[in-house]
């Protein structure tokens, strides 16, 4: 059975009783308190039977979710996309309404495709696809303006106004321009977050057809496309060529990694396990540092990667299968091994179950930002700030089975539960850095110290 849910919190109540009885178990779950949807308001929610295949929050139009947007929505759910509906008039009201200093849109946008997937027991995380028409799709390229990179999986506009209809700010460092009643905004700096595709019909607003001319200028790798078709068919067909192509796209070792090629110039390579939030920010830049410094690396995204549980053995044979296929591509002798929160929790269990040989590989071990409990499945309340079941073991107990030689242990000086201070009697290198969980985001340094460790070992070694 598919399942079309809307969430409606001034209505949850007074239906109530009718929902008791006409609607089956599962389909009772969707009341006003099924999902946390931040500011958006009471959100269209299309969920497939069987394996999701894609998540796509489609954005209304400025005249408001009809029924075009029902069909459409309705014929991505048969492709087996999960497909979270937008209401464009009411969700600017919403956010008009947050008291914070400016409006953040991509935390309630990942929450909510976290704990509708995770409801529904897919198998693989699928990272959001932003799409919308107009209004719609303007609000879409804003999303991008804030977007760290590795969140957004596609973002596609057709036919997208200039201005978001709002004078409070959204969060970010791109170019703004005030117009009036609302803000042109440009997208920030340097790589495009996500893939970002526009497509322009003959009906396409000359302003905002002027304003994505402008954008493609700087960020020439947004494809940019007129279309013969109908907006609604041009969004159709897109997404349907996206959803189609992310179904068919091969992952490397069928993994969810992240390869960065170089020369190698140390004889050695790294694997990085990310965070929680997956591979961005902290991740994505300690690697291209690394890069620069002539160390290949392969990142694996543990929010896609432990999306459903997985057991230490499973964890361990692929950490091998990475080993010996990139030690073997890239002609090197060595790895460091590198673990951020929930990747460094795993990280001394998992090196404990390889084999000699690959263990004798690893010249270092690097836990950044270790915590004492270890979990082999992503919790979503965990990813809202609530800690995780600590059902896997214990990281102090595993390390005790390591050479304290290799461990490197870097932790935040207000991250107060660390337990990377009580492990230097034990003969591990610790690291105190200013800051906390995310070392006041000086990754640039935390790369460095990292690298400089690594130099250290190797020159010990025969």
């Amino acid at each position: 059975m598919k399942r079309h849910v809307s969430v409606l919190l001034s209505a949850a109540v007074a239906v109530a009783c009718c929902l008791a009885i006409s609607l089956p178990a599962r389909a009772q779950q969707q009341t006003s308190t099924s999902y946390d949807t931040g500011l958006i308001p009471s959100p269209h929610i299309f969920e497939p039977s069987g394996e999701v295949t894609a998540n796509v929050f489609l954005v209304s139009d400025a005249g408001g979710w009809g029924e075009p947007e029902e069909s459409q929505a309705k014929a991505l759910m048969e492709k087996g996309a999960v497909v979270i509906g937008i209401d464009f008039p009411t969700y600017i009201a919403s956010l008009v309404k947050d008291p914070q200093d400016c409006i953040y849109m991509i935390s309630d946008i990942e929450s909510l495709a976290q704990q509708v997937q995770r409801s529904l027991g897919n198998s693989t995380y699928h990272r959001p696809m932003l799409a919308g028409i107009g209004a719609g799709g303007g609000l879409v390229l804003a999303m991008v303006a804030q977007s760290p990179p590795a969140t957004i999986d596609e973002a596609i506009a057709v036919d997208p106004v200039a201005s978001v209809p709002m004078t409070r700010e959204l969060c970010t460092p791109a170019a703004k321009k005030p117009v009036d009643g609302g803000i042109v905004y440009a997208l920030t700096e340097g790589a495009l977050p996500t893939p970002v595709t526009v497509l322009l019909t003959s009906q396409a607003d000359v302003v905002g057809k002027a304003h994505v001319k402008e954008l493609e200028q700087t960020w020439t790798d947004i494809d940019l496309n007129d279309s013969d078709k109908t907006a609604q068919e041009a969004l159709s067909a897109a997404l349907s060529d996206h959803i189609d192509a992310a179904a068919n796209s091969d992952q490397p070792l069928g993994l969810p990694l992240t390869i960065l090629e170089t020369r190698p110039t140390l004889d050695t390579m790294a694997i990085i396990y990310s965070g929680d939030g997956g591979w961005r920010d902290i991740d994505s830049e300690v690697g291209a540092t690394l890069q620069a410094e002539g160390i290949p690396v392969v990142g694996l995204d543990s929010l896609r990667y432990f999306w459903t549980e997985l057991k230490p053995q499973q964890v361990a044979d692929d950490l091998d299968r990475i080993i010996r296929n990139y030690r073997r591509e890239w002609n090197v002798k060595h790895v460091l091994l590198i673990g951020y929160s929930f990747g460094a929790d795993v990280l001394p269990a998992s090196y404990n179950l390889l084999p000699a040989e690959q263990k004798s590989r690893i010249a270092q071990m690097s836990l950044l930002a270790l915590a004492r409990e270890v979990d082999y499945e992503i919790s979503v309340t965990g990813w809202l700030g609530v800690a995780g079941d600590g059902k896997g073991g214990d990281t102090v107990e595993d390390l005790k089975k390591i050479n304290p030689k290799i461990v490197q242990c870097i932790y935040g000086t207000d991250d107060d539960d660390d337990p990377c201070p009580s492990l230097a009697a034990n003969g591990v290198e610790t690291v105190a850095i200013e800051g906390g969980h995310h070392f006041d985001e000086d990754y640039k340094g935390l790369a460095d110290r990292i690298v400089a460790a690594l130099k250290t070992r190797l020159s010990l070694k025969p």
